[in-house]
């Protein structure tokens, strides 16, 4: 048996939701992701190199952590208090800016700027 030669990478999530509509503009409008499939069966959100799964049954958010990283955490800031989330200002902690937020059906969500590698004091 060989060994995997190449890092693996996340193709997608899937979650499950309770109002698929109620998703879908969080994701979009709330948090100006582009979606796809204004449907009730199912729905894609877009990321850089992976998609999440959009679909209607029982929610599993409690013990999960998804961290999504965005190219302008001050603009994201400024575009959640424009949609009325209460959230606080961005955290610095050396290795990313982020705001920590939980969606319409519980999934924390981590939104992060992360820090360059090169940007990073030892």
């Amino acid at each position: 048996m060989s060994l995997i030669t190449k890092d693996p990478s996340l193709h997608f999530l899937w979650l499950e939701v309770s109002d698929i509509q109620r998703s879908i503009d969080f994701y979009r409008e709330t948090l100006g992701f582009p979606v796809e499939g204004d449907h009730d069966s199912f729905a894609t959100v877009h990321l850089a190199n992976s998609k999440l799964y959009l679909a209607p049954g029982m929610p599993l958010g409690m013990n999960m952590y998804i961290a999504l990283a965005v190219p302008d955490i001050d603009a994201m800031h400024e575009r959640l208090l424009s949609h009325d989330m209460n959230v606080s200002e961005p955290i610095n902690e050396g290795w990313a800016r982020y705001i920590n937020l939980i969606d319409p059906d519980g999934y924390r969500l981590l939104l992060l700027d992360p820090v360059a590698e090169e940007e990073e004091t030892p």
